[in-house]
């Protein structure tokens, strides 16, 4: 076990263990959802309130390490493999510290709900972005359509636009959650437009392969290489054609009869 896995279990037994802790002191049906404003508008019985989180955590980590066991492009998920890893990190820590604001809201401690973990989900969609600039063709992490699975650079850009566009959402929930709590519902908004157009954007980009508008051009075989090794080895390949031509002259002349020069009459 890393130190990232080590911290993911201290953070599952910290929530099963604060709430066996706070049990009693809990209200038998706590406060488990709030609006935008901060108030309260969800309650649930606290024997399930208080550890479905908990579960819930549990279960989650459990699919995102079956993953790539049975992906068939699994191949490709170990080239991202430790942007995946800092990916359920992060997010394992973003359930958790959630389950703790709840339970210190139920305790009769006073705070704004969203102010609090608006930053933290902005936090979380940064680093989504990041991982979806790191991310290779799968069949369960990243923008998953019909035709960024068809074709690997469909995949490759839809991907570079969602990093640029889950990065800048992260950036805004983390300013508009400090600075105007109550305005984060408009970002939601923003976050199903932009998973729209994702969708969208890919199925229009693949008919510009499939019409060859898109498609990355096959480079000439005359072609001069731009690279030092491609420069070396057609150089030593020159050098290798001169000889093999030299040495089939030398044996073409070593090849010839000698005529014999008659010898004059005195």
């Amino acid at each position: 076990m890393n130190w990232m896995q080590w911290i993911i279990l201290l953070l599952l037994l910290g929530s099963v263990g604060i709430g066996i802790y706070y049990y009693d002191a809990i209200p038998d049906y706590m406060v488990t959802h709030w609006n935008a404003a901060g108030e309260a508008n969800g309650y649930m019985e606290k024997d399930i309130g208080l550890f479905l989180m908990p579960v819930t955590m549990i279960v989650l980590l459990l699919i995102f390490y079956i993953i790539p066991h049975i992906d068939p492009l699994k191949e490709n998920i170990k080239k991202f493999d430790k942007y995946y890893e800092g990916f359920i990190f992060i997010f394992m820590f973003f359930l958790a510290y959630v389950h703790f604001l709840s339970v210190a809201w139920n305790l009769g401690y006073s705070f704004e709900i969203t102010r609090l973990t608006a930053p933290a989900f902005g936090v979380l969609f940064i680093y989504l972005g990041m991982l979806c600039g790191k991310s290779k063709q799968n069949w369960f992490i990243g923008i998953r359509t019909p035709w960024t699975l068809s074709s690997e650079r469909v995949w490759e850009r839809t991907h570079n636009i969602a990093k640029d566009l889950f990065m800048g959402i992260g950036a805004l929930w983390i300013i508009v959650g400090i600075l105007v709590p109550a305005y984060v519902i408009y970002l939601v908004g923003l976050l199903i437009v932009s998973s729209l157009l994702l969708f969208v954007d890919s199925y229009f980009e693949y008919k510009k392969e499939l019409a060859g508008v898109g498609a990355p051009k096959k480079a000439s075989k005359a072609a001069p290489l731009k690279t030092k090794a491609g420069k070396k080895a057609a150089v030593k390949k020159a050098v290798k054609k001169r000889m093999a031509a030299k040495k089939k002259i030398v044996a073409k002349k070593a090849a010839k009869p000698k005529k014999k020069v008659s010898k004059k009459k005195k």
